[in-house]
């Protein structure tokens, strides 16, 4: 019976598609919502996820089609130069089929609430992403003793017996310090236990291996059908079409997971993205020349039809160092190709102060603990709320317990060689609009969303939460607290009202759109100081969107191209023509002199008849 229920196992394994598609019909015209999980499996020696109840309000719908859906909707407004939006959002790490169902499900539920998306006119496509992540504890516990590797389990076993002799008296027999050797021994297991039960490293290799991959293929699908029906148009309607802007939210990990994927997406190369040698010099002529403080430099361009619009990263598990500009920046890579940029973070984020930071502990390369905090944590510094001056970023901004200012300061960023060739440190970090949202608040009587909203920087811009009071954090955002008390200091920008307006808005419709629909921007910010919210503004320039690159646009474009060249080529022989003709007419005499009463005829000079 078990090799039957195997076989039958097998079999419907093989007929799983890579990605399961679900979609919402709501009646609206121009926003479509769209939930794709990939089939990957939570551990290697399964052959796919099993399908799981579809999401509330939510329908199966067969994988191939709903892409050309998606494409088609992407294509469906009757001007082919209006923008349209893929908005693609990517959960993080420790989330279970059913959490990251109700993580979509609430940014669903407030997109669809808020008229200013959803009337706004554009057409939207919003997918929520799923790659195969997994609750912390409960998944792997069991299965601890079974997948530890056999050196592993001898140790164990070993340990064990020593202890147990110890406990029976017996080890008499036995060497003194075996009994420390022991306890050492199981004490070095059972931590090992515990980082595979947290996942995070589990979590790390499906996100590289299985969510990077998986939503870099979404991606070129989409293109890929929408590549077919804009070759299909007409040729006046393709010259007038405009790429459709690609834009991600990413949470937690799920910003490692896009940054990633754009790594793979983009076209490394572009002459325009080349804009350094190999010394590291900016590159003669290249996009980098003459280019204006944090303006995008290299093109944002991705397949034949997507162009990288807007990118908001709320809590990223990224280290944050990576706001220095400087060699094998992964971040910066992928940062560039965007138009707008957003941070989202919170000091008090224990998720990623204490627990990512302990997992990273092992393999972050870093001789000191200062650099080795998260981008999530970064924290602007000043007493007061709303926007703020930027002044020197580095110094206004805090990753941890030092100044982006002082972690510069202390890397070879600052050498004479790079500061020959004009780099700045500050790059990197002069591309994002950042919201602090250490402070907020929300509802009567106001309440923290992420911290306890202790305010400890009024009265000074440098002061922050004690490490008392991170423990007592970490312990808010952990199961043991009662509900009543409970924070959570890694997700809550998806649960307050003012930040789930100021990430989809952005996403959807940009800042200066999110400006005018939401409320005009004085208003807006006036909402982030009352809430408590650090705003910094982006000094960085926008571009305008590309002509798509399809098949069809580049043969037309080649064949007007040997036009040009034939018509070129044509006028050449026709001007070879007319001058050969010239040369064959007779050289005109040269002038002479004639006499009084003389008429000169064809070079004859002959004189004029008396009457």
């Amino acid at each position: 019976m078990n090799k039957i229920a195997e076989g039958t196992e097998k079999a419907d394994d093989a007929k799983t598609p890579d990605f399961r598609i679900y979609a919402r019909e709501i009646g609206a015209e121009d926003v479509s919502f769209y939930f794709i999980e990939s089939s990957a499996p939570q551990n290697v020696e399964e052959r796919a996820a099993r399908e799981g109840p579809a999401p509330r309000g939510f329908e199966l719908r067969p994988t191939d089609e709903s892409v050309a859906e998606i494409a088609r909707k992407l294509l469906s407004d009757p001007d082919p130069g209006a923008e349209t939006n893929l908005v693609v959002m990517v959960h993080g790490f420790n989330n279970s089929r059913d959490e990251a169902l109700d993580f979509f499900g609430a940014a669903l539920k407030a997109v669809e609430e808020d008229d200013e998306i959803m009337k706004s006119g554009r057409k939207i496509v919003c997918v929520g992403y799923r790659w195969p992540s997994e609750k912390m504890i409960a998944s792997v516990i069991a299965s601890s003793f079974e997948a530890m590797p056999l050196f592993v389990r001898g140790l164990l076993v070993f340990a064990t017996v020593v202890l147990l002799a110890h406990i029976a008296g017996a080890l008499f027999l036995l060497p003194n310090f075996l009994t420390a050797f022991a306890l050492a021994l199981i004490g070095v297991i059972v931590t090992l236990i515990a980082l595979r039960a947290i996942v995070y490293f589990r979590d790390v290799y499906r996100a590289t291996n299985y969510a990077v991959p998986d939503l870099v293929e979404i991606i070129r699908q989409i293109d890929a059908e929408a590549t077919k029906l804009v070759d299909g148009e007409d040729e006046e309607k393709r010259a007038r079409r405009k790429r459709v802007a690609l834009s991600f939210i990413g949470h937690s990990m799920g910003g490692f997971v896009v940054t990633s994927a754009i790594r793979v997406l983009s076209d490394v190369f572009d002459p325009e993205v080349i804009t350094t040698t190999l010394s590291g010099a900016p590159r003669v002529g290249g996009a980098a020349t003459g280019r204006r403080e944090a303006e995008p430099t290299v093109s944002g361009k991705i397949g034949n039809v997507f162009t990288l619009m807007r990118f908001v990263l709320a809590s990223p598990d990224i280290p944050g160092e990576t706001l220095l500009a400087d060699r094998a920046n992964f971040l910066s890579s992928s940062l560039h190709r965007f138009r707008e940029a957003y941070l989202f973070s919170n000091e008090g984020d224990e998720v990623l102060r204490m627990i990512s930071t302990a997992a990273n502990y092992f393999s972050f390369p870093t001789k000191k603990r200062t650099f080795g905090y998260r981008l999530g944590n970064a924290e602007i510094l000043s007493e007061e709320f709303g926007p703020l001056e930027r002044g020197p970023l580095l110094d206004r901004l805090r990753v941890g317990d030092e100044t982006l200012a002082w972690l510069a300061g202390q890397t070879r960023r600052r050498s004479r060689a790079n500061m020959r060739r004009g780099f700045d440190p500050a790059e990197v970090a002069e591309a994002f609009t950042y919201f602090d949202c250490t402070d907020y608040v929300e509802g009567t009587p106001p309440k923290g969303l992420l911290t306890t909203a202790l305010n400890c920087k009024a009265g000074d811009a440098r002061a922050r939460i004690s490490y008392l009071q991170h423990i007592w954090l970490l312990f808010l955002w952990s199961p043991l607290a009662p509900p009543f008390l409970r924070v959570d200091v890694h997700g809550g920008y998806f649960r307050g009202a003012l930040t789930q307006q100021l990430i989809y808005r952005l996403a959807c419709l940009g800042y200066d759109e999110a400006s005018r629909r939401l409320f005009d921007g004085s208003e807006m910010m006036e909402r982030c100081k009352q809430q408590q919210i650090r705003v910094l503004l982006s000094k960085r320039m926008k571009r305008a969107r590309e002509e798509m690159d399809t098949p069809e646009i580049g043969r037309e474009l080649r064949r007007k191209l040997e036009k040009l060249e034939l018509e070129k080529t044509a006028l050449a022989q026709e001007n070879a023509r007319l001058q050969s003709i010239v040369l064959k007419l007779p050289t005109p005499s040269p002038a002479v002199e004639l006499r009084e009463g003389s008429v000169n005829i064809g070079g004859v000079e002959i004189p004029r008849r008396k009457d």
